[in-house]
């Protein structure tokens, strides 16, 4: 049966066939079965496609995104659809302008003809420098960018439940190109038996958050919204600086102490969050999140498999 092909209410994902989109489709098949995935959530992603998300019952078929016009009784929804920081270089910044803003505009006409249902997205820890000020297209378009589909929901909150969920790092299986993340590149040389380099000559700290409990949070959130608000939640479990984490993946991979170069008088690049409220957040809805040794594991293991 196609996707599109409904008398129910659905669960719509956009951005399905990327890492967060992917791992909200496998996490509800987790929890609610094959047979519901396939009959009650809609994925949409840039061109028809089978997803993969490594289950018996075999690939999810999702739709184009510019379909979105054509489904009807919306249950929720849930946006990750975004051109990436990575693809400014491949298309120029005229087109990544035009082509997240046309992304945007679709999903913007999708939550009006939809009053009242709930919606949650991903932006970017980015987005803070843009806090309090204008934006810049040209100074950090990406994160500009973000920005905008923020203020999209945050004028969505009115009438209906609508959550912000700022990404700063992130760990959890279906991650894409791992070697442009520290914790996916310290990952590669640990499955690979080699001592972990820590390039950087300054302190750096990150927020994570494992993908898998945060879009188990967002399911739980779409069930059972909130009352009509608009919410921003930096979605942060445990800050880390990256000197840690190279020496716990070190560790748990029976590897020599990693190779560090930092110089601790150097200022820290400083790319953390308050974890408190996203923490309570899981409380609130009974999420169990697994430690980070079982994240980095997990991550790991999909790294080899690719």
């Amino acid at each position: 049966m196609s996707p599109t092909v409904s008398a129910k209410s659905s669960w719509i994902v956009t951005g399905a066939s990327g890492w967060f989109g992917r791992t909200a489709l496998y996490e509800y098949e987790q929890q609610f079965g094959p047979e519901a995935l396939r009959s009650n959530v809609i994925p949409c992603s840039s061109t028809p496609r089978k997803i993969d998300i490594c289950s018996s019952s075999g690939p999810v078929q999702s739709i184009s995104i510019r379909e979105l016009d054509q489904i009807e009784h919306a249950a929720g929804l849930i946006h990750f659809a975004f051109l990436t920081r990575e693809r400014l270089r491949d298309v120029g910044l005229s087109q990544y302008i035009e082509q997240n803003r046309a992304i945007t505009a679709s999903i913007a006409n999708f939550i009006a003809r939809n009053p009242g249902i709930p919606i949650i997205t991903t932006s970017s820890g980015a987005a803070s420098v843009f806090d309090g000020v204008d934006v810049d297209l040209n100074q950090n378009p990406y994160a500009a960018l973000k920005k905008e589909e923020e203020d999209l929901w945050r004028q969505s909150g009115t009438d209906r439940m609508a959550v912000v969920f700022r990404v700063y790092a992130a760990s959890g299986r279906y991650i894409k190109n791992p070697k442009l993340f520290a914790l996916g590149d310290f990952l590669c040389a640990a499955l690979a038996g080699n001592r972990i380099d820590v390039c950087s000559r300054r302190p750096v700290i990150r927020s994570y958050v494992h993908v898998g409990t945060m879009v188990r949070l967002f399911w739980a959130m779409l069930m059972t919204p909130s009352m009509s608000s608009f919410r921003q939640v930096d979605a942060a479990m445990q800050a880390m600086s990256l000197v840690d984490l190279a020496n716990l993946i070190s560790e748990i991979w029976g590897l020599p102490s990693p190779n560090i170069n930092i110089d601790p008088s150097i200022p820290p690049d400083d790319y953390s969050a308050d974890s408190a409220q996203f923490l309570n957040l899981l409380r609130q809805y009974g999420i169990d999140s697994p430690d980070l040794a079982v994240q980095l594991r997990e991550t790991a293991d999909y790294i080899a498999s690719i």
